[in-house]
């Protein structure tokens, strides 16, 4: 089975975030990126169901700025298979909404049919919570939320959520 995982570009958790001087937003100039930690526990499940012989193969996607390659090379380095770059803006101060997200996901999951899609519960940049649900609703596909383990046998998932 196919494990699609949608990642995201976010500022590191580390770092004290500056709001710029006009108040307008966050000063991301010199901060450093990494990808949202939620994300990456959806990277480390994917890559536990490949070593389970659950999974076959493990694509990761990111939707945004050309520098989100590096958030897809720390993927890769984690144990990914495949990663995808859609470019869906040019400058890093441009954020996606939810929707648009989700409606670029869900083309890339029709194109790469994957089984299993594991997504991080939000992104500690906006904290949302929206697009897996988007994503879900577009592809017409069952979800779980808040997921804190996971089984899969066959063509059937059972999910404990966080209580």
């Amino acid at each position: 089975m196919k494990v699609l995982v949608p990642v995201k570009r976010v500022i590191d958790y580390n770092v004290k975030v500056r709001v710029k001087a006009d108040g307008s937003g966050v000063d991301l100039a010199n901060v450093k990126m990494s990808m949202n930690p939620f994300d990456e526990i959806a990277v480390e499940e994917a890559i536990r169901l490949k070593e389970k012989g659950i999974a076959s193969e493990i694509v990761v996607v990111s939707i945004g700025v050309k520098q989100a390659q590096e958030t897809l090379r720390t993927a890769l380095a984690m144990g990914a298979d495949r990663a995808i770059l859609v470019e869906a803006a040019s400058d890093v101060h441009t954020d996606i909404e939810p929707l648009a997200v989700a409606k670029i996901l869900a083309a890339v999951a029709k194109e790469e049919a994957p089984g299993l899609i594991l997504a991080g519960k939000q992104a500690i940049d906006n904290d949302l919570n929206a697009t897996g649900q988007m994503l879900s609703a577009l592809l017409g596909w069952s979800q779980a939320t808040f997921a804190s383990e996971l089984s899969v046998e066959g063509d059937a998932a059972t999910v404990t959520r966080e209580v």
